[in-house]
């Protein structure tokens, strides 16, 4: 991981404080990096031909809920 420093105009950080606008960064910096990984994903998805993606997505939710109903007798 990388540190990096930058400047941060005194108003905002008087009225918000150093905490809240770090947390700011972090989150927005969380939200480039999955919204990055979302598009790589889509890339592949696309890259992929032949594949009935629906049909794919659709067994995935089956199995899930297989698996929680399974779970659920078991409790």
């Amino acid at each position: 991981m990388t540190t990096i420093q930058i400047e941060v105009q005194d108003d905002l950080v008087q009225r918000l404080g150093v905490a809240a606008v770090q947390k700011l960064l972090e989150e927005e910096l969380a939200y480039q990096r999955f919204k990055l990984l979302e598009e790589s994903i889509q890339a592949s998805m696309q890259a992929a031909e032949g594949v009935d993606w629906e049909k794919e997505f659709e067994q995935a939710r089956q199995e899930a809920f297989d698996d929680y109903q399974r779970q659920q007798r078991e409790k």
